[in-house]
């Protein structure tokens, strides 16, 4: 052990009050950067969609950093990543008493992204769900009526958020 003042020892840890510790070294907390990208798709048109068609949106908003958000006719192209996917889509019952959408990626339903309300025949409802989707070697993500009937949508739109 050194002769130094408080036990101050070159290259080893100082007690806090060590008068001779070197204040040119220090720590630079640098931030991360993470790249975040958004897109906002809309379809304000409307119209009859087929019993597991693509209910078709198209780009309103692209933004944010790192990209890996695309419109592809109708649907949305996604390069690998996890998302924030917010859905919603509102239309009036068929016959069937039942209106229903979900998301499919490359034309596979997602676990968990139905939404289904019964009701009378020519009601008007909205549906809406967020979910987070890992999308692992990239692929189309579509909103699809999975109703069982041809349904008349008003509207639909999708805000997709890298994460």
């Amino acid at each position: 052990m050194s002769g130094r003042f408080n036990c101050c020892i070159l290259n080893h840890p100082c007690p806090i009050f060590c008068p001779f510790i070197d204040f040119t070294c220090s720590n630079e907390v640098v931030n991360p950067i993470v790249a975040n990208s958004f897109g906002f798709f809309n379809n304000t048109v409307g119209g009859e969609v087929a019993a597991g068609a693509t209910i078709p949106v198209s780009l309103v908003l692209l933004g944010g950093e790192g990209g890996g958000i695309l419109s592809n006719m109708g649907s949305v192209t996604l390069t690998p990543g996890t998302y924030e996917v917010n859905y919603f889509a509102g239309g009036v019952v068929p016959a069937g008493n039942s209106i229903s959408i979900s998301l499919a990626l490359n034309g596979t339903t997602i676990l968990g992204s139905t939404v289904s309300s019964t009701q009378s025949t020519g009601n008007t409802v909205n549906l809406t769900r967020t979910i987070v989707v890992y999308v692992e070697n990239g692929g189309t993500l579509s909103l699809v009526n999975s109703t069982l009937q041809p349904t008349n949508f008003n509207f639909a739109s999708v805000f997709i958020r890298r994460l």
